[in-house]
């Protein structure tokens, strides 16, 4: 199972375990909560975003989904596109159907669904065929070597750092104004926080084209690229990880997004934990 997989599950975990430490149990407004750092819950919102046919994320679909949500590809594009991957996109209704981005006419979930795909996109380990290509002459054990591609690896890890860059500032603008309402449920935070990211996701893909054009003059360095780890620096003072622990991105040294902070900061939302408890309470004795 990968790590990208896991944190689907286990960042709700890790937040309910969390309201029920009672060390960390603060009053809000008359109620009972605790103080929850924001990025998490924010991620896990942005995450649930994605579209996931059958439970997995759909390279093809998406690529496509982007390519309109940016402008870039007409509608007749890419059902001619897809259709040449055996895909019948007429075949496909408006809604109810793992494809029916592709065909709804409603532009915003189109933006909202690539905002958040490509969002995500930095919270997992790349594949080898983002910046890896096969050797020209075969190894003697028979078996396909991969060698790094400069020219690929320089653009990828350029588009890596413009996400994980995007994501640092909006994700902070998005627990700034969470941190404004105080004394919601879980839920009710991460309502709010797929809310606020649907609100902004055009502003998000633009800032990420604009990110990637300001970083073209930068250079990278690999450092270590296994089965569980992925990091590389930048010559302006960057440094990104992705291991056990999910994204970590620092900045001259300051934790720019990771271990509870975006750009340098904890952002904490104080959640009622107990308002389910009580409503369901409430519920039991007027049965």
């Amino acid at each position: 199972m990968s790590l990208f997989k896991m944190s689907g599950w286990l960042l709700p975990v890790v937040l309910l375990i969390g309201c029920d430490n009672g060390s960390h149990t603060v009053a809000t407004q008359g109620k009972q909560g605790v103080a929850l750092p924001a990025l998490p819950i924010i991620q896990g919102a942005v995450m649930s975003l994605v579209p996931m046919p059958d439970g997995q994320r759909n390279e093809l679909m998406m690529s496509q989904v982007c390519a309109l949500a940016r402008g870039e590809s007409t509608q007749q594009q890419v059902a001619q596109n897809l259709l040449q991957q055996g895909v019948d996109l007429s075949r496909v209704p408006q809604q109810g159907h793992p494809l029916s981005l592709l065909v709804d006419p409603d532009l915003s979930r189109r933006i909202t669904a690539c905002a958040a795909y490509i969002a995500t996109s930095v919270m997992m380990l790349p594949k080898t065929s983002e910046f890896m290509v096969e050797a020209n002459t075969a190894p003697v054990s028979g078996k396909k070597k991969l060698n790094v591609d400069p020219q690929k690896l320089n653009y990828f890890l350029g588009i890596q750092l413009a996400i994980a860059k995007a994501d640092a500032y909006f994700f902070a603008l998005i627990a700034t104004r969470l941190e404004k309402t105080s004394g919601l449920t879980l839920e009710q935070y991460t309502q709010q926080a797929k809310i606020q990211f649907a609100a902004i996701a055009p502003l998000y893909l633009q800032r990420v084209k604009d990110l990637y054009a300001q970083g073209q003059n930068a250079q990278y360095s690999l450092v270590e690229y296994s089965d569980s780890n992925f990091k590389f620096t930048s010559n302006n003072g960057y440094l990104f990880e992705f291991g056990y622990d999910g994204l970590n991105l620092s900045f001259n040294r300051m934790p720019w997004y990771g271990a509870g902070k975006l750009l340098g900061k904890s952002y904490l939302l104080e959640v009622d934990c107990f308002a389910k408890h009580a409503i369901e309470k409430k519920h039991r004795r007027n049965a």
